[in-house]
């Protein structure tokens, strides 16, 4: 029975062992940020090639492109072209996946060669801030910027027509994004939330429930994404994070409403649209009810930097890539070789070396005590001989 007792013993231990040493739990786990090589690049713009998610597209402020062929293990400049030292703000691919557009304030960007080469679509004196397309239009973008409105375009950029009717004057477009299920354009500007039944022809403000003098920066509805909810809208503003269960026309906070933190992009899981993640001030967070409770997603990431941009990628779509100062990614690809995890292990292999220890120890006294003869049975062996 005791043999048996140090057998599950020291199978426990192994077992435990190489529980640990899994790539997504245990000792091993990689449930970390790591910084992917761009520091100091002020990053801002980034999109994952979804015919190869493999190919990683990083720019930012100071205007240089940087791809990645490998998940962003390595990284070469591709700006020719593209207006140097203009800020990079949103790098897209058009529906076709065929085209990268970089919407900079210099005008808009194409390229069809991975980057490549860059050839400017819209040359116009203004800061272009968000694009969007339809799906089932491919010839169609729309291109919002910082100070007049947003524009549209039906021939892949090369003609463009103002589509503002409804909008305040003067009014920036933090972001933009067509839905494409319910054929509706989106609008997250500095004066709350637009909406636009009629592919940017005329606009119309849903703001009942948002705070007064309100700036958002992101609008996403969970029919982004195949099996969302019909008319569940999610907002990222400067005053947390705001959802509508009624299409805009009513808004409301979860349970935790992230009230004073700056939610600057809302990315809804392509896999499940019940989990949200949030580029915020202080990092990436992440929610599995709708944004009803929020939890931070791992360390690693800095707590100074503002996240821009979240998006799924590499094979599989299996790693997170988010946007900051640098570009990073979840679970990081080095976690087995952390310091605190090595200790970690060394901890575990000295605990359960102990309990192989005592369990052999318990053995030997139990063998020991089994093999001695008592005092008593001794007397009794002798006297029976003497009154024989």
């Amino acid at each position: 029975m005791r043999k048996t007792s140090l057998k599950v013993v020291l199978l426990s231990a192994i077992l435990l062992c190489l529980s640990a040493c899994t790539p997504t739990s245990g000792i091993f786990a990689g449930g970390s940020w790591q910084s992917r090589g761009l520091p100091h690049q002020r990053i801002r713009a980034l999109t994952v090639d979804y015919n190869n998610p493999q190919i990683i597209y990083a720019a930012g402020a100071l205007g240089k492109n940087f791809t990645s062929s490998d998940g962003g293990q390595h990284w070469v400049d591709r700006s020719f072209g593209l207006p140097t030292g203009s800020s990079i703000n949103v790098l897209s691919f058009d529906s076709t996946g065929k085209k990268l557009y970089a919407a900079t304030d210099a005008g808009i960007f194409m390229s069809t060669d991975a980057a490549h080469h860059w050839i400017a679509v819209e040359k116009a004196e203004a800061p272009y801030t968000a694009l969007a397309f339809n799906f089932r239009e491919p010839h169609t973008i729309y291109a919002g910027t910082a100070f007049h409105g947003v524009l549209r375009s039906s021939d892949d950029g090369n003609t463009w027509f103002s589509a503002n009717t409804g909008l305040l004057p003067g009014i920036t477009i933090n972001a933009l994004t067509f839905d494409t299920e319910n054929q509706q354009l989106w609008a997250a500007t500095s004066s709350g939330v637009y909406r636009s039944d009629d592919k940017g022809l005329s606009w119309h403000a849903f703001n009942t429930g948002l705070p007064t003098s309100i700036v958002v920066y992101s609008v996403q509805p969970d029919t982004i994404v195949p099996g969302g909810t019909s008319g569940l809208i999610f907002a990222g503003t400067n005053h947390g994070f705001f959802f509508s269960q009624d299409a805009g026309t009513h808004w409301t906070t979860g349970q935790e409403s992230l009230v004073g933190t700056n939610v600057r992009v809302i990315y809804v899981d392509f896999n499940k649209p019940t989990t949200l993640f949030v580029g915020t001030d202080v990092g990436v967070l992440r929610s599995d009810n709708s944004g009803q409770n929020w939890s931070a997603l791992g360390s690693g990431m800095p707590k100074d930097q503002a996240v821009y941009v979240i998006m799924w990628g590499t094979s599989g779509y299996t790693q997170l890539f988010a946007a900051a100062d640098d570009v990073y990614i979840y679970p990081g690809t080095s976690g087995g070789f952390s310091f605190n995890r090595l200790i970690a292990l060394l901890i575990a292999a000295v605990f359960f070396y102990a309990l192989y220890r005592l369990a052999r120890r318990g053995r030997r006294t139990s063998r020991t005590g089994r093999n001695a003869v008592r005092p008593g049975e001794e007397e009794g062996n002798d006297l029976s001989k003497t009154s024989n």
